[in-house]
């Protein structure tokens, strides 16, 4: 009697060990196969990553190309933009130019004309660029100072202009220049080298 009681309760157990040991066996598998799923998905997931963080990594590039690029087009913007402005200030000047020296050549007096005094420095530095004084050699007691000094005030006499001849001082001695009014002010004119400058006012 004792022994069937063992033998029913070891086989009970027995049973109830194979049951339980299926129901784990099944545990286990479906913890396989969700750890499989979980594997899968993680590596779909990492090849999207890298797939989108070389996308993006292409996408930065092409973003610093397109910033470059528009900061290169800026700059050309306002090149352009400071060249048109230089233009037209160039162009304005140069009308200004043409009114004023056409003016100027209609009022320049002539050798039939009395003589007058230039109108303003820029009428002098026009003269003085077309007289050619300044481009003859120097030559000591021969062709020195005094000679350009007076070559100029005739020249400028044939054009209708008044120039007068000066004689300064300076430290190795002395030396012939030209000198004449414009407006208020009088000016020193060297013959020799076209240069000029005010010595000051007459009143």
């Amino acid at each position: 009697m004792k022994t069937t009681i063992v033998i029913s309760v070891l086989g009970t157990l027995l049973v109830a060990g194979w049951v339980f040991g299926g129901i784990q066996y099944t545990n286990v598998k479906n913890v396989e196969q969700e750890l499989q799923q979980l594997q899968s998905s993680y590596s779909e997931l990492s090849h999207e990553y890298e797939q989108s963080d070389s996308r993006y990594d292409y996408l930065s590039r092409q973003c610093k190309d397109l910033e470059r690029q528009y900061a290169a087009l800026g700059y050309q913007y306002q090149v352009m933009g400071n060249r048109q402005l230089e233009e037209e200030d160039v162009l304005a000047d140069a009308q200004w130019q043409i009114e004023y020296w056409k003016h100027a050549y209609e009022t320049k007096p002539g050798p039939w004309q009395v003589c007058r005094e230039f109108r303003d420095e820029d009428e002098l530095v026009l003269w003085l660029s077309q007289d050619n004084t300044d481009s003859n050699e120097y030559i000591t007691n021969q062709f020195d100072c005094d000679d350009f000094a007076r070559m100029l005030q005739a020249r400028a006499y044939d054009d209708g202009y008044v120039v007068s001849i000066t004689l300064v001082a300076r430290n190795d001695g002395y030396h012939f220049k030209n000198g004449c009014f414009i407006g208020d002010r009088f000016y020193y004119v060297d013959p020799q080298t076209d240069r000029f400058w005010s010595w000051g006012y007459l009143d």
